[in-house]
């Protein structure tokens, strides 16, 4: 991407972020000569909006607030969790429709499309995901961006290291994991996704979804990784701690109660699993909510 072209990407892209989000970014580090990367923070408000017009790749990253974030494809519900921790690579020409029912920070890092896998990365990552690492990168990056107001020369060297952390650590992992197998079905996916939904109270075991899908267990494991980017274990863990913050925010039950009730072995565990996804513990995270 050429300098020029890139400012002109850059600069289209923060027009469409501000007619999303009806505002101007908090701050912003300007598209600087020989980097390919810049950034801008964000506040999102309630609101269902359809996001469109940008013409860089956005690797979103929710850092703080109260929300749940929803992102919905004909009309229905794909994926839902705690807006805090969750990361969405957001691809050029891909409008995207969402949900948001509360205030929170977002943190936008503008990469060219060429680093971010062409149409085998369109196909590898379209979802939300969490990833310990390139939050706590990108919390440093907003506290960067803040303190200096955006103009100093250490903010694209952060920036560099967030596009290659995701690169590694996310997106070389799925098209890797996408090319050597085929996802489930539309129909299978959407089956498997309810029947966790319904049952993460209760034990889920890898046999029980694969018999949803109706594959072999060796088949649906390495179809859902395919397909959603983690392995089925993975999955259940994020959705459960997903309700778990629903429940952190809507209700006063202790977190034992809580853990209980998402299907964790008891409140040490969801200390555990909750921390590593949302950066802070439950009790930690119903005080700030």
């Amino acid at each position: 991407m050429t300098d020029t072209v890139g400012k002109v990407a850059v600069s289209a892209t923060i027009d469409a972020v501000s007619r999303f989000t009806g505002k101007s970014p908090i701050v912003s580090a300007p598209y600087s000569d020989g980097w390919d990367v810049s950034a801008a923070l964000w506040q999102h408000s309630p609101k269902t909006r359809r996001f469109e017009g940008h013409e860089c790749d956005i690797l979103a990253i929710s850092l703080r607030g109260d929300a749940t974030l929803e992102q919905i494809e004909n009309g229905r519900s794909v994926w839902r969790g705690p807006a805090p921790g969750s990361i969405v690579l957001l691809r050029s020409g891909d409008p995207t429709d969402w949900h948001l029912d509360g205030p929170f920070e977002m943190l936008h890092v503008y990469l060219p499309r060429a680093e971010t896998g062409g149409e085998d990365g369109r196909a590898a990552i379209n979802r939300p995901f969490r990833d310990p690492l390139l939050l706590q990168l990108a919390r440093s990056a907003s506290l960067a961006l803040t303190e200096s107001g955006g103009n100093a020369d250490y903010i694209a060297p952060l920036l560099g290291s967030m596009q290659r952390c995701f690169d590694e650590r996310v997106l070389r992992k799925d098209l890797e994991g996408r090319s050597s197998c085929a996802g489930l079905t539309g129909f299978a996916r959407n089956a498997v996704a309810t029947y966790i939904r319904d049952n993460l109270a209760r034990g889920i075991r890898s046999e029980d979804l694969a018999k949803v899908a109706g594959l072999s267990p060796g088949h649906f494991n390495r179809a859902f990784k395919a397909s959603f980017g983690f392995t089925p274990h993975q999955y259940i863990l994020d959705q459960r701690v997903s309700r778990a913050a629903e429940f952190l925010s809507a209700s006063e039950a202790d977190v034992t109660t809580v853990a209980s009730l998402c299907g964790f072995s008891g409140a040490s565990h969801l200390g555990t699993e909750f921390r590593k996804r949302m950066g802070v513990t439950p009790s930690m995270y119903r005080r700030v909510r």
